[in-house]
């Protein structure tokens, strides 16, 4: 499968979100490097951020929704009409969200 450029710069900001937090957040856990390698998924993540298991676990969630949104074009995922995304995996990509999001202005 072909690589989506709008997939992929939406993975790319979804990850360095969740690297900002994990690193903050979660500094005492043990970290690998991040990959989303999937064949049936059109984004590509090789050697990117390390994160802990459970940030790495939510944002390969959140990957896969934003590529299996049924809407086009695609919304913000907060101004959805039908949101996708399990409760839990909503509450903590929400804070994830309000923590990266002012402080990612600082990153390249």
């Amino acid at each position: 499968m072909m690589i989506n450029s709008e997939f992929q710069a939406d993975a790319d900001k979804l990850e360095k979100f969740v690297s900002l937090y994990c690193r903050s957040h979660h500094k005492d856990r043990e970290k690998e490097s991040f990959d989303f390698l999937y064949q049936r998924v059109p984004v590509r993540i090789e050697g990117g951020s390390e994160l802990c298991a459970e940030c790495s676990k939510l944002l390969k969630y959140a990957i896969i929704m934003r590529v299996l949104c049924p809407l086009d074009p695609k919304p913000r995922c907060r101004k959805c009409p039908q949101n996708c995304f399990r409760s839990e995996h909503w509450k903590s990509l929400e804070e994830v969200m309000k923590y990266s999001g002012p402080r990612s202005i600082f990153l390249k």
